[in-house]
């Protein structure tokens, strides 16, 4: 018997190892290149601001619409061929997205991505995930955003030496006889990672055999007493992922605004994106004590303080250290809310059989900010990339980390 539990534990463990790399490398294209690499992008593919805010806007509209049929098709196919061919095919996108396309083929891009990424992928992570936790559902969810965040740090760490460097550049001259940018040098290694990705799961992910959950259907009637609690998650989410989507113009405030060079810039906030598997954990394990609804109030209150000393500071030597600071205390509190998101839903009493649903409109509304604040923040940086453009995004990010945190409180209310 106990050798049967350690081949349990063990096959689990090295199932959530796979979830957890694939889950992370399937948005490394999407998003890893333009979070630590934004000045190079807008310098060396001539864009602006404002067309990577559209391109993330059409990312978020497909998204957004494959949400609740991704729902469906995880249902019907196995999570392994899904993660296969998600991986597979936006690995192709990077393909095309290497050789410098145009504003319309960049949108092309992120619409395409949009549809990879979510509509065979998310709900079939989930779904592989759910199966592999059994009753430690918390325990998993957790460590598959704290090692998602591991993975994307260490793969923006490999990523910056190779923009640093001319080694891949050279390889690629010598196999292919012609040059490529340093740039094109990431892509191309996102490119290859996540393609190396989608074999790794086809070959060597075996799924759980045990017998499935059974599967109520969801009762609109449970929907509708549920309602609030429903939509105040959502908007815990949604203000969350905003902060989540701010992180990605840090590089671009240090290159601007403190002057430093496209390379200190990306090596800067891929350090501290470390701060991720550290942050996620420790929020899962501090939840399990205290309460999610709680932790979530707390770091709302974190980060409405941080983003308004953002909003406020004006750059100085004397200040430099407080300035740091908030960027940190920022990204722990986003980066902590990302890790007990699904814990509100048992925390709720939420019934099981509007889980799925439930997750659907979460997500619909939670992921909004894919939409809009790219196009928002696009605005004011290139009408005058200074500080008072940043400023304003900042006072942007405050606005609805006080909805979160209203919602948070709201959420706090419910007698569990």
């Amino acid at each position: 018997m106990l050798n049967n539990f350690r081949k349990v534990i063990n096959f689990n463990a090295i199932s959530l190892i796979y979830l957890i790399i694939v889950g992370e490398m399937v948005f490394a294209l999407p998003f890893h290149i333009s979070r630590f690499f934004r000045p190079a992008l807008l310098e060396d593919f001539n864009y602006t601001n404002t067309m990577l805010g559209v391109a993330f806007s059409v990312y978020g509209i497909t998204a957004l619409l494959s949400y609740l049929p991704g729902g469906y098709i995880a249902d019907k196919i196995s999570p392994k061929y899904l993660l296969f061919f998600s991986l597979l095919m936006t690995s192709f996108g990077g393909l095309f997205f290497l050789y410098n396309p145009g504003y319309v083929g960049l949108c092309m891009i992120y619409a395409f991505w949009g549809i990879t990424t979510i509509l065979f992928f998310w709900a079939a992570l989930i779904k592989a995930t759910r199966n592999i936790a059994g009753k430690r559902q918390g325990l998993f969810f957790g460590a598959l955003e704290s090692g998602r965040g591991l993975i994307a740090s260490i793969c923006g760490s490999v990523a910056v030496i190779i923009y640093s460097s001319n080694l891949l550049p050279e390889v690629y001259n010598y196999l292919f006889d012609t040059t490529i940018s340093s740039l094109s040098a990431v892509i191309l290694f996102y490119t290859l990672v996540t393609f190396a990705a989608s074999i790794m799961i086809l070959v060597f992910f075996k799924e759980n055999n045990t017998k499935a959950l059974k599967i109520n259907k969801p009762k609109f009637k449970s929907i509708i007493n549920n309602k609030k609690s429903i939509i105040s998650i959502s908007i815990v989410v949604l203000a969350a992922y905003s902060g989540y989507k701010g992180i990605d113009y840090y590089s671009y405030y240090f290159y601007e605004i403190l002057s430093y060079s496209k390379e200190k810039s990306s090596l800067i906030i891929t350090n501290l994106s470390y701060l991720r598997p550290i942050s996620a954990i420790m929020a899962g394990i501090i939840a399990d004590r205290i309460s999610s609804k709680l932790s979530c109030f707390f770091l709302f209150l974190l980060m409405i303080i941080s983003y308004t000393l953002l909003s406020m500071i004006k750059i100085d030597n004397s200040l430099i250290f407080l300035l740091y600071g908030n960027f940190i205390i920022s990204m722990i509190a986003v980066f902590s809310l990302r890790g007990i998101f699904y814990s509100l839903l048992e925390e709720i009493n939420l019934p099981a059989n509007i889980t799925g649903v439930s997750v659907g409109i979460i997500s619909f509304i939670g992921y909004m900010p894919d939409i809009f604040i790219g196009p928002i923040f696009g605005y004011f940086l290139d009408k005058s990339p200074d500080i008072g453009s940043f400023q304003n995004c900042f006072i942007l990010l405050l606005l609805l980390s006080i909805l979160g945190f209203i919602a948070s409180f709201k959420l706090g209310k419910k007698k569990l």
